[in-house]
């Protein structure tokens, strides 16, 4: 990663946990959250990334935790909706393919969210240029039972995005913990996780044993 980079990713943490419907929507989404932001602090983004949750719903989560949050000082990230993340007072923004430019976020966020953006293809990233953004995501590396669809990018594609942008690559899809080392040799920033975290039965563990790992690899 450029010196650039790292000067635009400032305290921007290495990993990226992804909270879909399935959580957000629990009954229990509290009990569920509050272990794996205790486990995470401030080296932990977490993001709310919900497709079928009411927009209520969602500020309700999004709200708490952002108020929750602030002691640890984890990253709170609403993908899409920046009225969402804006009203709910997270730290962040996460754009799809399809969501607003980022220059529009801007406009109505000023500096006041992390704005970050999906990619799938190394040539984005360039294609992008300086956009203002403050990272991106880059997958699926691995293959990844969330999207059997999609051909994995692999680990070279993500080199080749990290080398042709000054934003900090976030690596995503199949990422384990025993991946972390070949994708840190590549020059990704962080890792982001949905499975990784949520599969097991101690979410929080899965957490810290990221942490530790991004850590032995210098990226803590």
């Amino acid at each position: 990663m450029t010196a650039e980079a790292r000067e635009r990713a400032g305290r921007l943490p290495r990993l990226h946990v992804i909270a879909g419907d399935g959580i957000v929507g629990a009954e229990d989404c509290r009990e569920r959250l509050r272990p794996v932001l205790e486990a995470g602090g401030g080296g932990l983004a977490l993001h709310l990334r919900v497709r079928r949750t009411p927009a209520a719903r969602l500020f309700e989560v999004a709200e708490w935790l952002a108020e929750a949050s602030r002691a640890a000082g984890t990253l709170v990230v609403v993908n899409d909706r920046v009225d969402v993340a804006l009203a709910a007072g997270a730290g962040g923004v996460h754009l799809r393919e399809d969501s607003l430019p980022a220059g529009a976020v801007r406009a109505i966020a000023g500096r006041k969210l992390r704005v970050g953006r999906s990619i799938h293809e190394a040539g984005q990233a360039a294609a992008l240029g300086d956009a203002g953004l403050d990272y991106l995501f880059m997958g699926a590396v691995y293959a990844t039972a969330s999207h059997p669809e999609r051909t994995p990018a692999g680990p070279g594609a993500v080199a080749a995005a990290a080398a042709q942008t000054v934003a900090p690559v976030v690596a995503i899809g199949g990422i384990t913990p025993a991946r972390v080392r070949e994708l840190a040799a590549l020059g990704v920033y962080g890792v982001a996780v949905l499975s990784g975290v949520w599969g097991g039965e101690r979410p929080d563990h899965a957490v810290a044993r990221y942490l530790q790992v991004l850590g032995e690899e210098g990226l803590q």
